[in-house]
Parts: structure tokens; sequence; C-alpha cells
């Protein structure tokens, strides 16, 4: 773990300038260019808004600012993971060919995503206070959540960029993961709709609890559970500390196999 955020800041000029070049390419060529990382997260609210407050009739009071409020860190996270998986073996031009380290791969698209999610905030915020929310003295508890969902975001993405120089085929699987994931968390619909049988799908969801301190913070205008808080928090140290682990077990064999 130290010598993974030690290159990071050792190298951060390369990788300010990967970041970079990551999000301009992205973007290249198309109309709106940067623009869409507003766009984006505003027609899945209008598209979601529709369905849930008009189609099927949510109960959920102001429904787009609870569904921005979990659907923005939510796509932080399954757009860095996605992009992730594949990291290293797009990257393997530069594995063990460079002196550029083997984790900026990783670190590049969680950052280039975090970036997006960063802007989109304001958004969220801006949208939070047009509806009325109190937000003032909770926002001082989101940098401690950008901060949780940054380690976590690290610790997965590390986890499956590595588990797929291995086995390919994980691609496939995370991107059905995300996909159950997004349905198994209340971003659209709310925590008490789900079944007592199956409640503890939420209650166990690390995912779930920190969607919930990010709309206890956004929606409610209150500071976030202590117990969600704490578990985001633990489950963000441990999976990162494992997957460095698990990263700088393998890192001499990336080469071989991409």
């Amino acid at each position: 773990m130290v010598s993974v955020v030690g290159s990071a800041l050792r190298y951060r000029w390369l990788l300010y300038e990967l970041v970079v070049r990551d999000i301009t390419l992205r973007y290249r060529g198309s109309l709106f260019g940067f623009a869409w990382t507003l766009l984006n997260p505003l027609l899945f609210m209008a598209i979601y808004t529709l369905v849930f407050s008009v189609y099927l009739r949510s109960n959920i009071h102001d429904f787009p600012l609870y569904l921005l409020a979990g659907m923005v860190p939510w796509l932080w996270m399954s757009s860095a993971v996605a992009q992730a998986v594949t990291s290293l073996y797009d990257g393997r031009t530069y594995i063990g060919k460079t002196m550029m380290p083997t984790e900026l791969l990783v670190i590049v698209p969680v950052l280039s995503n975090g970036v997006n999610f960063l802007i989109t905030m304001v958004l969220v915020i801006l949208v939070s206070l047009f509806f009325g929310v109190n937000i003032a003295w909770a926002l001082l508890f989101l940098p401690l959540l950008i901060l949780i969902e940054l380690l976590m975001t690290l610790g997965i993405s590390f986890f499956v960029a590595t588990a797929n120089v291995f086995y390919r085929d994980l691609q496939q699987l995370v991107g059905y993961a995300i996909m159950a994931v997004f349905f198994l968390t209340p971003l659209f619909y709310a925590r008490d709709v789900v079944p007592q049988r199956l409640q503890w799908l939420v209650t166990f969801s690390p995912i779930a609890a920190l969607v919930s301190c990010y709309q206890a913070i956004l929606y409610y205008g209150t500071p976030p559970h202590w117990r969600e808080l704490i578990f985001a928090l633990v489950f963000g140290c441990v999976v990162f500390i494992a997957s460095m682990l698990y990263f700088n077990r393998h890192r001499d064999t990336f080469a071989e196999y991409v």
C-alpha cells in the first residue's frame, strides 16, 4: 500500500497527464464534449423520474433529488470499475517495458471518473438547494465520504484489474455484477420497500451504506448515520489493503500473461 501511494506521489505529474489524456480521449469527437459529464446524470434522472414517479408512481418526495444523491456517487464507482477491469491488459505495452509504475494504469480511470464526479457533485448540491434542503453543516461530512469512496473504488478496481490478467472472463462478469448491485442498491427506491426477508441484502451491502450516507447529506440535510459511515469506512480500508496485497503479490508476473 505504501509503495502504491508513494508511486502515485512520485509520478504525480505523469499521473496528472494520464488523467487529462483519459478525460480528453473519452469525449474526443463528440458534439457536446465535456458537457456529457453533466448531461449523463441529468438524462438518467429524467428517464428514471419518468418511470418511477409517473409510470410506477413512487412515493418518494422530491424524487429527482433522491435519485441524483445516490446515482452520482454510484456512477463514479461503477464507471471506474468497469474501465479499470481491463486497464492492465489495455496498458500491456507499458508493463515491463517502461519505467512507468504499473499501478498508475489502474489509478488513472478511478481519478478521471472522480473528476467527473466532483464536477457533477456541484450540480447535485445546487439541485439540493433548489429543493430547499438545508445542507450547510452536513456538507462537512462530504470530504470524508469522498475519501471513503475513493478507497473503496481503488480497492475494487485493483482487485478486478489484477484478477482479469489471469481470468479474462472476469471482465464480462464485472458488467453483470455492476448491473446486479445497481438494482440491489436503494438508488431509485426507498429501503423500506425491500421485503423483510431480503433486508439483509441492503443491511450488509457496503455500497448501500455509502449511498445512504450521501443521501443523508444531500437529500435529508443530516449527517450520515454513524453505523453506515463506519461500515463503509471499514470496508473501504479493508478492500483497499487486501487488493494492494493481491496486486503486489502478482505484479511481477503481469508481463508474462498480458
